[in-house]
């Protein structure tokens, strides 16, 4: 197919400074909605307790765990915003993206330490659905970062019920685990009931050496409330409980290290769990992308800044998609595909 796609005829027009000063209040409107949006993503990101305060714990937050773990500049952010339950916080407390580790191309989740140690909140359960459906789509391992407290109890029933609910990566999960694709997770802090998914799922396992994830046990037992609800007095009596619980956590480092094997490995810092996944996926086999090139990438020849002025703010205006299409394509290329059959549509290479 190489000489078909090596060199295909160049389509798009230059802009003209006229067309440009003429369009130049709607290519405004569009950057101020795109930093309407870039601001709504930084107040996501800063929805929970301020980076100084986690590091101060020992922890990182789980920007800087991403930041560690991906490949620098391969990083893509996905559902971000995603809020389907309208929480406070504008967030369902994970974020993911597609990022590379390693030089290998993984779907990668993370659990927002910074608010509730990483609760289930509402809305989390088809934020999660959604990637774990890409990780099948696309055939990539899937990367979990889990510090996860467990469930935000008053909640509880946004979350678990339905098809679509929490169980559902139990069930995807092995389905992953049946077509080969590898899930790795890196397991930090306490991670009781919610959190715990990880430790019975196909899912390999890098602990940090302070952590524990368990799906029931003493610690989820004394929160049970016979009132079916909490208020002030039903919190003391929990402390209380709490602080004379003395017994060792169930899923620690000694038990699911030493005895279950649940932990593949563990690691004295928070880093180390981190290059313990970078290893792994390191040795993950992948195909070169040269064994599906046909073409060196390159850049579109047409400036592709001239999108926000060939593409207008209001909606009821007419643009040409060729013009839009040329300034997104390598090398402003394209092999339309019938190109006078249903001249509504646009099919091609």
């Amino acid at each position: 197919m190489r000489p078909y796609f090596e060199k295909m005829p160049e389509f798009g027009q230059p802009l003209s400074s006229s067309a440009k000063q003429e369009a130049s209040e709607s290519a405004a409107q569009i950057l101020a909605v795109e930093k309407e949006i870039e601001a709504e993503i930084q107040k996501v990101k800063q929805a929970g307790m301020p980076e100084e305060k986690i590091n101060a714990r020992g922890q990182l937050t789980v920007w800087q765990r991403l930041r560690y773990l991906v490949d620098p500049g391969s990083w893509c952010p996905l559902h971000t915003l995603y809020n389907p339950e309208s929480n406070a916080e504008g967030h369902t407390n994970v974020f993911d993206g597609l990022a590379k580790i390693s030089g290998r191309w993984a779907v990668v989740i993370g659990f927002d330490n910074s608010y509730m140690a990483g609760a289930w909140v509402a809305g989390q359960p088809d934020n999660i659905l959604r990637v774990t459906n890409l990780a099948k789509r696309l055939n990539v391992p899937l990367v979990w970062v889990v510090n996860c407290s467990g469930v935000k109890l008053p909640e509880q029933e946004k979350f678990y019920a339905n098809r679509r609910g929490s169980g559902t990566p139990f069930y995807r999960h092995a389905e992953l685990n049946q077509l080969g694709i590898p899930v790795l997770a890196g397991i930090y802090g306490t991670n009781p009931a919610g959190g715990g998914y990880q430790g019975i799922s196909p899912t390999i396992l890098f602990a940090h050496k302070d952590c524990n994830i368990a799906v029931g046990g003493g610690g989820i037992l004394s929160g049970m409330s016979p009132k079916g609800h909490f208020d002030v007095e039903g919190a003391e009596a929990l402390i209380t409980a709490a602080k004379q619980y003395k017994a060792k956590p169930p899923g620690s480092v000694s038990i699911h290290y030493d005895e279950t094997g649940f932990f593949r490995y563990v690691y004295d810092t928070e880093e180390g769990v981190l290059d313990g996944l970078k290893e792994y996926m390191a040795e993950i086999p992948a195909y070169n992308p040269r064994f599906f090139r046909v073409a060196t990438p390159k850049a579109p020849i047409l400036q592709e800044r001239d999108l926000y002025h060939l593409l207008p703010f209001n909606q009821k205006r007419a643009y040409s998609f060729e013009q839009l299409l040329s300034r997104m394509v390598d090398g402003s290329e394209h092999m339309e595909f019938r190109p006078d059959y249903g001249p509504e549509v646009y099919t091609g290479w």
